[in-house]
Formats: structure tokens, sequence, C-alpha cells
């Protein structure tokens, strides 16, 4: 993994876990107990879906199908998702995740356009893949 790819992929999670741990809020209650949990799980599988994905790239270009690329087509998405929606647990402004819906739609389009291009250069062996996966 490139070094710019490892500082894209940690400074979020620096950034975030600095944020977090100067911030004093209130009680720990079971949604802001529930967002840290979002947060800590989207950006765990987050990282390490970037690491499987240069991994993968760095040794010889390809579709991506192994690691958690085995389960999810479109892991990054999904897991950047998690992670904001568990900030806005966190923070107790539950609303925000309407604002991420938004967002989540751009997503879903582009994942589309990947997924158009990944089956005109891989066919088949695309269409098995995305019947075995999910997002």
């Amino acid at each position: 993994m490139s070094v710019s790819a490892k500082l894209i992929t940690a400074l979020p999670v620096v950034i975030v876990a600095a944020w977090m741990a100067t911030r004093r809020e209130g009680p720990w209650t079971p949604t802001r107990l529930l967002g840290l949990a979002f947060i800590v799980a989207g950006l765990g599988l987050l990282i390490v879906a970037r690491v499987q994905f240069e991994k993968h790239f760095t040794r010889r270009p390809g579709l991506v199908t192994q690691g958690i690329y085995s389960r999810v087509r479109h892991p990054l998405y999904l897991f950047s998702f998690i992670a904001f929606a568990g900030l806005f647990l966190y923070l107790d402004k539950s609303w925000g995740i309407l604002g991420l819906l938004p967002i989540q739609l751009i997503q879903f389009y582009r994942a589309r356009r990947e997924e158009e291009e990944l089956e005109i250069l891989y066919g088949d062996q695309y269409r098995r893949y995305r019947q075995q996966t999910w997002f």
C-alpha cells in the first residue's frame, strides 16, 4: 500500500479518535454507545477493505473478489455510510442520518456505473461474482 493510500485511510480514523477523546459529552446513553459501535465497526471495516483493495492492485490489476470483497461488492461505500451514521448517533443527531441519504443515492449511482464497467471488462466472471455478493 502506498504512503498516500495509508494516509488517506488512517487520517480520518485519527481525526475522529482525537475528536472523540477530547469531547466531554453528557452520559453514555444507548444511542451514543450504538453510535460509537457503528463508528468503530464502520471505520475498522473501511480500513480493512481499503487495505485489501490496495493490496490486490499492487500485485496485478483485476477484479477484487477476496476478503471483504467476497461478501460485499462495494464495502468502501457501505462502511463509510455506517461510520457516518454512527457519528450522527453518537452526537445524538439522528436526523443527520437523513442528510446522508442524498449522498448514499449518489453512491448507489456510482456503484451501478462501476458495475456496468466491470461487467463489460469481466463479463461472466463479474456476473457470477455479483450473484454471490451483496451490494
